[in-house]
C-alpha cells in the first residue's frame, strides 16, 4: 500500500459540483489516499479489504460505503483480481463538492437529518445488507444517478441522500479519534463513553467500570451500546486496537510486539489471534501484503 498518503484533486468545480460514473477495473489501484470531496462508492461485484481512516475490514459484492471530506481511505482487491482470470470490480462512484448544498443542509431544518449523515460520514459510514428491500432502493438510486446530468442530478442526489440518511442500521467504520469532531453521535453519554475509549484503548478497560460512568448496571449498558453503535462493547474495542494495528504496522518501523502492546494487548498471541480472526490474516502476513 505504501506508506506516504496521497491528495487526490478531482475535477468538481462549480460548473460541475457533482461527479457520478460506472467503473469496471481488473482490480481496485488507487493507493492510501484522501480528498475534500465527499464520496459515495457501491461495489456490485468485487471482494477484497477497505480501510478507511483506522479501520480495516473486507468488503464484498453490494456493499456501499460513504466517505466524509478529507477521510483517508484505500481499496485492495483480493489476490486472486490480479491473477489471470476473469474477475472484475464493478460498480458506481459519486463525488461531490464539499461546499455543495451547504447552505441548504445547513439553514433549513428538512435537512437536519442529511447534516446529521454528513457528520456521520467523517468517520465512513457502511451500508452491507443487500437483502434489506431500503438498501435495494439505495443501490438503485446510486445505479442511476450517472445518467442524469444538470439539475436533475442535483435533485437525485438530494433524494439519494435522504434514503441514506433515513436508514436506521448503518454501521460507523473509523474510530473518534480519526474524525473531527464529537457531533456523529448526537447522545452526550455515548460521546463520553467513546471518547473514553479513543483515548485509553491502549490500556486495559473494564466494561463494569465504563458503565459506571454513565451510570448504568453492566447488562443495560451493553444492550444500549449495542444498540448505539452496532457492535457489541468488546467488539468496538478490538476493531479500535486492530484498526489502529494495521495503521502502525504499515507506516512504523516498529516490530509487532511493541506495536501488539501499544495497541492494548498483554500478549502477542492474543494479539495474533484477534487480528486473524478481524482481518482474515497474520500479522506479517498483512504487512508483507500491503506494503508491497
Amino acid at each position: 500500500m505504501g506508506k506516504n498518503m496521497m491528495y487526490e484533486r478531482l475535477l468538481t468545480n462549480n460548473d460541475t459540483p457533482i461527479i457520478a460514473r460506472g467503473y469496471n477495473y481488473k482490480h481496485f489501484t488507487y493507493p492510501w489516499h484522501f480528498h475534500s470531496e465527499y464520496e459515495i462508492i457501491y461495489v456490485k461485484e468485487g471482494k477484497g479489504h477497505r480501510f478507511v481512516g483506522d479501520s480495516m475490514s473486507t468488503f464484498d459484492d453490494g456493499d456501499i460505503i460513504f466517505l466524509g471530506s478529507n477521510l483517508p481511505h484505500y481499496m485492495r482487491s483480493l489476490q486472486e483480481y490480479y491473477e489471470e482470470n476473469d474477475l472484475r470490480v464493478k460498480g458506481v462512484v459519486i463525488q461531490f463538492s464539499r461546499d455543495f448544498l451547504f447552505n441548504t443542509i445547513n439553514n433549513y431544518t428538512d435537512f437536519k437529518h442529511i447534516k446529521l449523515l454528513l457528520q456521520k460520514s467523517e468517520r465512513g459510514i457502511l451500508f452491507a445488507n443487500k437483502s434489506d428491500k431500503r438498501i435495494k432502493l439505495i443501490s438503485q438510486e446510486i445505479r442511476t444517478l450517472p445518467s442524469y446530468s444538470g439539475i436533475d442530478r442535483t435533485i437525485r442526489l438530494i433524494s439519494l441522500l435522504d434514503l441514506m440518511a433515513k436508514y436506521d442500521n448503518e454501521s460507523i467504520l473509523g474510530s473518534l479519534r480519526l474524525g473531527s469532531s464529537l457531533s456523529t453521535f448526537t447522545d452526550s453519554r455515548l460521546n463520553k463513553i467513546l471518547s473514553y475509549i479513543s483515548y485509553n484503548y491502549n490500556n486495559e478497560i473494564n466494561v463494569e467500570k465504563v458503565a459506571a460512568m454513565i451510570p448504568m448496571n453492566t447488562s443495560a449498558f451493553c444492550r444500549y451500546f449495542k444498540k448505539q453503535t452496532g457492535k457489541t462493547f468488546t467488539e468496538y474495542v478490538l476493531n479500535l486496537r486492530i484498526g489502529l494495528a494495521c495503521k502502525l504496522l504499515l507506516t512504523d518501523s516498529k516490530d509487532i510486539s511493541q506495536i501488539a502492546f501499544e495497541c492494548g494487548f498483554n500478549t502477542i498471541c492474543h494479539f495474533n489471534k484477534i487480528f486473524k480472526r478481524i482481518t482474515g490474516m497474520a500479522p506479517t502476513e498483512y504487512k508483507l501484503q500491503f506494503t508491497k
